[in-house]
């Protein structure tokens, strides 16, 4: 097999918005190498729809920090959650200072208003497109000392004398060793281990699997969150909350109010809507008769109930995978316990979320948190010593069967018996020494799994009085 090498001073790995805020304020007089899975474009911040979420436009960010914290079932770290919104009040400007362009109207800027949150507050980039638009202006902005490799599959952390000194992996089929002085997780959640999800197909929990593998903590694993509304078509499409802060609201097919119950009605937060929508017998649908400028405001959304022939006016939904608040557990500076290892995005256990994630303050988390990895890294070179490296030997059939397993149980209300019964089949899978890119895609994705079924495994042990708060985590019988 041939080998590619490469040295740099910083390795990030993922291409989504936190991994290219860390590159773009890292200093320029360093070499940094940026991959992706797949293509740039392969990433969660891309498909993103509702915005980012600042209380730029109030006199201070003391609502948005409550807001956060009610969402989160008071389950955030506090001081984490100051720094997230009150570093995120001057997210708006930064980013404009890079080129991004928000929506604006003739009163100024076009702010929306999603679940959970007291007010308008939510900025927009092209309607309901704004991870597209974000994206693609930033990577026009990452400048000559980073260098961007797509298709590049890391699958080890290499680590000499306590320390993370680079990574081995796949650059297409072709066997990478990376020597860095500093490695950056940036590879999103865990939505595509199972099909109904919002999350890109390649966002499949590495990041969890590399930083255990090598020491680092891992944090808060059972608390996944559902979106209520995903299009209920034959595969997921996210829709907007958004379109729900601009006067949707959940219908069932008499037309009574679904939410209706609820002080915040349609806007309640997240978790509560979307284990009412999964208790509830029957279709539900979002009724838009009362959004102004839907074809303006929602454009994407518009061409996919289009395409799939389906009455604007009355959108069926489901709840579907969105997020993971758990992930490595990280400071305030996105330092993981392992020297040299840093991690920032979805893949971190920040704080900030809680139990529940308040909505847009994903893309708001990436920049802040971004920024604060890129400031305070430190450097070293240590020798590069690859362990040898061993793969489940699982067949594309035998895989396609662990996929369908996961997806029975990585759900909002998952059954004990089909995490334990996953975890037994899996338990004595045979290892190659004969590595592949794809049998180490599909071990990542086993070994992700296992990470998250054992996590819920221990929730259900320990917390088994509180079947009502594990809910919110996604573990509920």
């Amino acid at each position: 097999m041939s080998l590619q090498f490469e040295r740099v001073d910083v390795l990030i790995i993922g291409a989504g918005l936190a991994a290219v805020t860390v590159a773009l304020h890292l200093p320029r007089t360093l070499n940094v190498l940026l991959v992706a899975k797949h293509e740039v474009t392969s990433a969660n911040s891309d498909l993103a729809q509702g915005g980012i979420a600042s209380s730029y436009l109030e006199p201070s960010s003391v609502d948005h920090e409550r807001d956060t914290l009610v969402a989160s079932k008071l389950a955030a770290v506090p001081d984490r959650v100051y720094t997230l919104v009150e570093e995120g009040r001057t997210a708006i400007q930064e980013l404009e200072r890079f080129g991004v362009v928000f929506d604006r109207d003739a009163t100024g800027y076009a702010v929306g208003r999603e679940g959970a949150h007291g007010m308008n507050r939510i900025f927009h980039a092209g309607g309901d497109e704004t991870g597209r638009h974000v994206m693609a202006t930033l990577r026009r902005q990452l400048p000559d000392n980073v260098t961007v490799m797509e298709h590049v599959l890391i699958d080890t952390l290499t680590k000499s004398d306590g320390r993370v000194s680079g990574a081995t992996g796949f650059n297409g089929e072709t066997r990478l060793h990376v020597q860095a002085g500093a490695v950056v997780l940036a590879t999103g959640g865990i939505g595509g281990l199972i099909d109904w999800t919002s999350n890109c197909r390649s966002v499949t929990g590495d990041g969890l699997v590399l930083a255990e593998s090598v020491g680092a903590r891992l944090t808060n694993l059972s608390r996944i969150q559902f979106h209520p509304t995903l299009l209920a078509v034959d595969s997921p499409h996210l829709v907007t909350e958004a379109l729900r802060g601009a006067g949707a609201t959940l219908v069932d097919t008499s037309g009574n109010h679904v939410m209706g119950q609820h002080p915040l009605g349609s806007l309640a937060p997240r978790d509560e809507v979307a284990r009412t929508l999964t208790n509830h017998v029957g279709p539900v649908y979002l009724d838009t008769s009362r959004v102004e400028r839907l074809d303006e405001r929602f454009p994407k959304l518009v061409a996919t109930c289009d395409a799939h022939g389906i009455d604007i006016r009355r959108i069926p939904v489901r709840p579907g995978l969105h997020f993971h608040m758990g992930g490595v557990d990280v400071d305030a500076y996105g330092r993981t316990k392992v020297a040299g290892l840093y991690a920032v995005g979805e893949v971190a256990d920040t704080g900030v979320h809680g139990k529940n994630r308040l909505a847009s303050n994903s893309l708001l988390e990436c920049w802040v948190f971004g920024k604060r990895v890129a400031a305070t890294m430190t450097l070293e070179e240590k020798p590069f010593t690859v362990n040898e490296t061993t793969v489940f030997e699982v067949s594309d059939d035998l895989f396609g069967r662990y996929r369908q397993q996961i997806g029975e149980w990585l759900t909002i209300s998952p059954q004990l018996g089909k995490i334990v019964s996953f975890l037994e089949n899996t338990q004595q899978l045979p290892r190659t020494k004969h590595v592949t890119r794809q049998l180490s895609e599909q071990t990542l994705s086993i070994e992700a799994a296992r990470l998250l079924a054992r996590a819920m495994m221990r929730t259900e042990d320990g917390y088994e009085q509180d079947r009502f708060a594990r809910t919110a985590d996604g573990i509920s019988t």
